[in-house]
């Protein structure tokens, strides 16, 4: 097929294998049932089904035949794998259909929370255009009507309403170059790691995106213990989740080397930075009583929550403090006109 399988689809694959598992159906027959609700047409999806099931005619083997595709990711393979060899594949997928669709809460908020800024800053630029291009032009000509000229901040911006009239075919380019440099920032794996390190720079999203390494951190290991992984597997498996940040996979690095020397999973989580506050106390207190995976499970999803709140947060105070740059921006512009051309009109008077 190709084509890595989006999470929306990961999830609906993973809730229908889990659940045709979960009836005692075996894999071979839910892959022939999932081909058949996919309809009778050429579709992508159906296309996929038939060349799992080939596979698995070939080697017998579930994960080796999701692998053969190429549609699904390395995490998705190993922990199907860990799941087929240790009997529980049903709560694996069952597992990883929840894992994907935080996952995608994550993505969506992350969108909402890109996208909201951007339109207001275009429409905060268009506005501003409008003003210089089209509004001080008209007042200029009053200006001269009444023997006066602009002056100030306004002679300014006139004169860059009549530079953008004049090279507007090299602003469109520039704005075309923009546009495409942010489709490229945020449609591509090249780009959006790049996107991932600035933001991860940037004081107003570097807790949002802590707090989504901490969610992609503990679910991982949670599903990894769960299947009956042990500590060392776990954390491979979880480096793959977290590529295209160095940081925190030094930091689970340096976990994996704690627990390897003889440190509890807890302890080391804490100390290497991985798990802070609050977290690492549940954690602590989870493995005394030998529920680790479930408090790893919790962990993720309050995180997660977090996560959610923190972009709410981040969008209530960017919008009135926007709103509130575009109106002193409209108001100085506004000002800078009518202040002198009032006193103008009343020497007249």
């Amino acid at each position: 097929m190709g084509k890595v399988l989006s999470n929306s689809e990961r999830i609906l694959f993973c809730e229908q294998m889990g659940m045709i598992l979960k009836s005692g159906i075996s894999a071979a027959e839910g892959i022939m049932i999932m081909k058949e609700d996919a309809g009778q047409e050429e579709s992508p999806l159906r296309e996929l089904y038939e060349e799992i099931q080939r596979n698995l005619d070939e080697t017998g083997i579930f994960y080796d035949a999701l692998e053969e595709t190429g549609a699904f990711p390395d995490y998705m393979i190993q922990m199907t794998r860990i799941g087929e060899q240790t009997g529980n594949l049903d709560e694996v997928m069952e597992g990883l259909a929840a894992y994907y669709e935080r996952e995608e809460n994550m993505v969506q908020d992350i969108k909402s929370a890109v996208t909201y800024p951007l339109l207001m800053l275009g429409m905060m630029l268009v506005i501003f255009l409008v003003m210089i291009v089209k509004v001080l032009p008209v007042f200029a000509q009053v200006y001269e009507q009444l023997g006066g000229q602009m002056t100030g901040m306004a002679a300014v911006l006139l004169q860059a309403g009549i530079g953008i009239r004049r090279y507007y075919g090299v602003i469109l380019l520039v704005v075309f170059l923009l546009v495409a440099g942010c489709l490229w920032l945020f449609c591509t794996p090249q780009g959006k790691e790049r996107f991932r390190k600035m933001a991860g720079g940037f004081f107003g999203t570097r807790k949002i995106l802590s707090r989504m390494q901490t969610a992609r951190f503990a679910s991982g290991m949670s599903m990894a213990l769960r299947s009956g992984m042990d500590y060392t597997g776990a954390f491979h498996m979880v480096d793959s989740l977290l590529q295209g940040d160095d940081k925190v996979r030094k930091k689970l690095e340096d976990c994996r080397e704690r627990v390897e020397e003889g440190e509890s999973f807890s302890a080391a989580a804490v100390q290497s930075g991985m798990l802070t506050g609050l977290y690492g106390r549940m954690l602590y207190i989870a493995e005394r009583t030998g529920d680790t995976d479930d408090a790893l499970k919790k962990i993720a999803l309050q995180a997660d929550s977090e996560v959610t709140a923190r972009i709410q947060n981040f969008i209530s105070v960017l919008e009135p403090t926007m709103v509130a740059i575009l109106s002193v921006l409209v108001g100085g512009i506004l000002l800078s006109v009518m202040v002198p051309l009032m006193g103008i009109l009343s020497s007249i008077g």
